[in-house]
């Protein structure tokens, strides 16, 4: 009796919940990189790239949601007791404490998901630079402008904006971007004329990285299991009023490049087209 006294209270104890919990995260990783395998497999990132994304995605968070639950069934009778006994002081420890949880917080979701790491150029509440730091409550940035070029500036942001601010990285595309540049044409301007100067001016200006470009894209493409953009210039036009239309023009340019490109397919389009649209102005 005594041996199976002891079996029992082995498999209740505080140690074999702790193994189980260990297993558990462990399997959970297991599934989910053969997950991640699968779905990204060659074949399928090829034949299947959207549907494949979207049952990465599903069989991913079963596995999150399997484990969870697991882990809560295994600490359950110990979840309660301390809940019950702790519920008070709780309540009022999260009153006081509101906004340093929500800091330390938003560096654990940081640290689980790293939606960007030190060195990216990012943007988030209103603000862009590169990260520079990351500790336990705030997040320093060193401010750059739309060239990425730094300014001198240091921001610094409560990690709790990390929970629910809006955070594009522009790093995470690693060299290039679609970008685009607006002009405000007369209304009267000839568009066919003006579609094919502007393909023409952007194509010449982003040829040297045109086929690299593509074929990062691709690559992020095939891993991510995502629709790859073109590598053609795009050009768009919205009608404002029966005086002019904003023309969009839509290319791929290294990130760091953005604003000089911008600004040379705008001189490039003057210098060739620029008396027309005077003329159509008139």
């Amino acid at each position: 009796m005594s041996i199976l006294a002891n079996i029992n209270g082995f498999f209740g104890g505080e140690l074999a919940r702790l193994l189980s919990s260990c297993a558990v995260i462990v399997a959970a990783i297991f599934f989910n990189h053969l997950n991640v395998r699968y779905q990204t497999a060659p074949s399928r990132a090829q034949s299947r790239s959207s549907q494949g994304r979207q049952q990465l995605v599903l069989i991913k968070n079963v596995i999150i949601l399997t484990a969870v639950c697991l882990i809560i069934m295994i600490w359950a009778t110990k979840i309660v007791g301390v809940a019950l006994s702790l519920s008070a002081f709780a309540m009022a420890l999260v009153l006081s404490t509101k906004e340093l949880i929500m800091c330390i917080t938003g560096y654990t979701m940081f640290a689980l998901s790293r939606p960007f790491n030190v060195g990216d150029h990012i943007e988030l509440s209103g603000v862009q630079g590169m990260v520079v730091d990351v500790d336990l409550l705030n997040l320093t940035l060193s401010e750059t402008n739309g060239s990425h070029q730094i300014t001198g500036k240091t921001i610094v942001l409560p990690n709790s904006v990390l929970l629910t601010a809006i955070i594009t990285n522009n790093s995470s595309l690693n060299a290039y971007v679609v970008s685009n540049v607006r002009l405000a044409v007369p209304y009267a301007t000839p568009r066919g004329e003006f579609t094919q100067l502007a393909i023409e001016v952007a194509t010449e200006i982003c040829d040297p990285w045109a086929q690299e470009s593509l074929r990062h894209f691709q690559r992020l493409g095939s891993i991510a299991l995502l629709e790859t953009p073109t590598n053609k210039v795009e050009v768009f036009w919205h009608p404002i009023d029966t005086k002019q239309h904003w023309v969009e023009i839509r290319f791929m340019v290294p990130v760091a490049q953005q604003e000089k490109v911008a600004q040379d397919i705008q001189n490039e389009i003057w210098l060739r087209f620029g008396d027309q649209l005077v003329t159509a102005n008139q």
